[in-house]
């Protein structure tokens, strides 16, 4: 006889389960951290999303930048004075991307709000600020995508998962211990404001630049990273799930 019930699907592997490779990843960042080569690859990965933040930002605000990264340890980069013409074709760049967005809400309303404060930004001392600050922004951004990733409906390969996790992970907690301990441990927060070594030694740390140009205190920034770190998976989590509705 001929049963009428339909096969069961497979249930997917475990590198199909997104939540589950989120938790693996997690899992995994501290037995990288101890280990010589992982460590080394994913602090030059991060290092890198590091300082491309700054070029990008300093670009964005017309300050022609490049960034420099060493597989020894470290980044650096260095930014030229303000080129105003570029800053005035990026503003006339986020107006026509407005306008070329006008029908697609979501982006066009984001847009127009840059558009309409990037003279206050670009051309006062908050440009420099934000040059300084791209550095985290891009490593939070950074884990956003990597969890996204992690958390996407399909990928060619399911084993990439986990590596997507962890490096997210990597970028979001390495600065949450960096951050939380300077918040709470005097004499690292002592050390921290000058870099040590590496190809930045002798540097002022980025949040020691930050603060004085900014002229604010140090807990409030420190905290705004605390925040934006933590918001970072669940904002990923939005989106993946945007995603896949639209999918």
């Amino acid at each position: 006889p001929v049963s009428s019930e339909e096969p069961s699907s497979p249930r997917p592997g475990l590198f199909q389960r997104p939540y589950v490779c989120l938790a693996i990843g997690l899992a995994a960042f501290p037995v990288a951290k101890v280990l010589y080569y992982p460590n080394n690859i994913f602090n030059f990965l991060t290092t890198l999303v590091h300082e491309c933040g700054h070029a990008a930002c300093a670009w964005f605000v017309g300050m022609p930048a490049i960034p420099a990264v060493s597989i020894a340890g470290g980044g650096v980069t260095q930014w030229q004075e303000q080129n105003w013409q570029i800053a005035v074709l990026v503003w006339i760049g986020l107006g026509a991307l407005a306008w070329k967005a006008r029908r697609a809400r979501a982006f066009f309303i984001p847009l127009v709000v840059v558009t309409a404060i990037y003279p206050a930004i670009a051309f006062t001392k908050a440009g420099l600020a934000l040059a300084i600050f791209g550095g985290i922004l891009f490593e939070v951004a950074g884990a956003a995508a990597c969890f996204v990733a992690c958390l996407g409906a399909h990928l060619e390969r399911p084993f990439e998962r986990p590596l997507y996790a962890l490096w997210g992970w990597w970028m979001v907690l390495n600065r949450v211990c960096e951050s939380w301990l300077i918040l709470t441990d005097a004499s690292y927060r002592l050390g921290h404001r000058v870099i040590e070594s590496g190809l930045a030694e002798g540097i002022p740390s980025d949040l020691t630049q930050f603060t004085l140009q900014l002229n604010v205190s140090p807990r409030p920034v420190l905290y705004l990273i605390l925040a934006l770190c933590l918001l970072a998976l669940p904002i990923s989590i939005g989106i993946a799930r945007w995603i896949r509705s639209r999918a």
